[in-house]
């Protein structure tokens, strides 16, 4: 018996060593073309920032977005945003968000937003709106952005208003979070209940009502006119949603920006983030202004709303 180990052993070990021997080692123009950057379906341009309209692949459909590089060489690799937008907003936000982005590619960063079911470019309903598929498209827009331009996946950062800043929080407060930079605009993170009770107000009792009925929806006219279908996942995706319970994961930068007299973010949901943040291992900054949930957004001659641009840019800067 230990002949044949020995015997097979010896085989194997010329088997290994005539392999050796056959492989031609790299050739030097194999090596270069290797050490040559890659070939990125939107590149750095090396004097101006471009602003690129993209469809991102997710969930079998595409996902409207908008990727804007700083500009660079074909050697840099540069950090990224993720933006998430409000409730029943868009990926513009009224054009903060498309200046914020100029702000960060003035500063070598780039960033990507997208419209999330029923909003903005969507093509789909509202109805198909969830947590769940907000998530699952940040993530999309994310893996776009580092396959299709020169990023540098080690300096991620995610950037959420309102609503969205609470599915920022779910995603980066997470024990294995990939991102190190993350800006909260207007928090919403507190309980999904009380939440939905801001969110919604008196109508919150007939929504819930008619969701979880054999109709599995409920409508919703929102402050700018529109009514909206939301569906029975979408008020089950939210159950799930617990962005405190995760806050002792936080790392890397946090920046929080609250508002006075915000109508769907009380100060002491702001507050009991600000409190758990102080005990994790994050470097944290806050910022409040003396504004409603609007932060003067609407407005493109708002001092609160230039006033907000300039510090998520400014953070960002610093943190990467």
């Amino acid at each position: 018996m230990k002949k044949l180990l020995s015997l097979i052993l010896a085989v194997s070990c010329t088997v290994m060593l005539m392999t050796a021997c056959q492989s031609e080692p790299t050739s030097e123009q194999e090596s270069s073309s290797q050490s040559q950057p890659k070939d990125y379906a939107y590149q750095l341009d090396p004097e101006s920032v471009r602003v690129y309209d993209v469809a991102v692949p997710s969930r079998g459909i595409e996902i409207p977005g908008t990727l804007t590089l700083p500009a660079g060489t074909d050697t840099d690799r540069v950090p990224l945003v993720i933006f998430e937008h409000d409730l029943f907003g868009d990926r513009s936000t009224d054009g903060v968000f498309e200046d914020i982005a100029l702000g960060l590619a003035d500063q070598g960063i780039a960033s990507i937003a997208i419209d999330f079911s029923g909003c903005g470019d969507s093509t789909e309903d509202f109805a198909d709106n969830c947590p769940f598929f907000i998530d699952w498209d940040v993530i999309a827009a994310r893996d776009f952005a580092i396959e299709n331009s020169p990023i540098d996946d080690t300096r991620l950062g995610l950037l959420g208003y309102g609503f969205g800043a609470r599915m920022a929080m779910d995603a980066g407060a997470l024990k294995d979070s990939p991102y190190t930079a993350m800006s909260l605009i207007s928090p919403m993170v507190g309980d999904y209940e009380d939440t939905l009770h801001l969110l919604f107000g008196t109508e919150y009792d007939r929504m819930i009502s008619e969701a979880f009925s054999e109709a599995r929806g409920t409508e919703f006219t929102a402050a700018d006119g529109i009514t909206r279908t939301i569906s029975v996942n979408w008020f089950d995706d939210m159950t799930l949603s617990d962005p405190m319970s995760k806050v002792q994961n936080l790392k890397g930068h946090l920046q929080v920006i609250s508002a006075t007299q915000d109508e769907f973010v009380p100060g002491e949901v702001t507050q009991a983030l600000l409190d758990g943040a102080a005990d994790t291992q994050a470097e944290v900054t806050s910022l409040e202004v003396e504004s409603d949930h609007s932060f003067g957004f609407p407005q493109a001659d708002s001092a609160v709303r230039a006033q907000v641009i300039d510090a998520v840019v400014t953070f960002f800067a610093g943190a990467f």
